[in-house]
């Protein structure tokens, strides 16, 4: 639901997250912007989620990577350094690259779930931009790079989408009252018990609640 297609429910409405509806056509908008505002939210939640499973399921991946990195320097310098002169030079070696390694990951890790997770920047600039010691570390991180970058212009994609939407970007549903009504709730409001209402409350300004 677009804002240019409200009538009655402002920017103000929304943020206070309520309504007094005061006419059967007042009512029937925020129903509707109620239904949509539910839809756009669950859309956004997925979006959240899917970025969250998105770091989740990489961690087991670059654990992974660690494991066969360690196990693959280890045994090359197991055969080219246990009988030369090099066998302490070997191994320090090993650990330097290693570590190298790790902190290239832990520095992805950390870039990417302070950027895209904590701040919500999740463009694919900076995609590419958290994703970048990653790449620098293993080819592992380049496949990762890809699929983040994937997934950011598919998040850019709907969010520019929903940012059209009334509500944006909270898309909080509205409390919606009958003060100015003899119904009991909202399902019961019609004109007749608006009108009736304001005759009572208002009677000056009956002509003018019924022109």
């Amino acid at each position: 639901m677009k804002p240019s297609e409200l009538k009655y429910i402002t920017q103000e409405i929304i943020d206070k997250g309520g309504i007094n509806v005061t006419s059967p056509e007042m009512l029937d908008e925020a129903r509707r912007y109620n239904m949509d505002a539910v839809k756009n939210a669950a859309t956004r939640h997925r979006l959240n989620t899917l970025m969250g499973l998105l770091i989740f399921l990489q961690i087991p991946a670059l654990l992974l990577s660690v494991c066969l990195k360690l196990t693959s320097m280890t045994i090359g310098d197991f055969f080219n350094y246990s009988f030369s002169r090099r066998e302490v030079i070997g191994p320090i070696t090993t650990y330097a690259r290693l570590g190298a390694f790790i902190i290239g990951l832990l520095a992805y890790l950390g870039l990417f779930i302070y950027y895209i997770i904590w701040k919500g920047q999740r463009g694919s600039k900076m995609m590419f931009l958290c994703s970048f010691p990653a790449m620098a570390t293993t080819l592992l991180g380049v496949g990762i790079a890809i699929i983040n970058v994937i997934v950011a212009i598919i998040n850019e994609k709907y969010d520019e989408k929903l940012s059209q939407e009334a509500g944006y970007p909270g898309f909080v549903r509205l409390n919606v009252t009958t003060v100015e009504s003899d119904a009991s709730s909202v399902h019961d409001l019609t004109y007749d018990s608006i009108k009736e209402r304001a005759k009572r409350l208002r009677p000056r300004d009956d002509d003018q609640f019924l022109s």
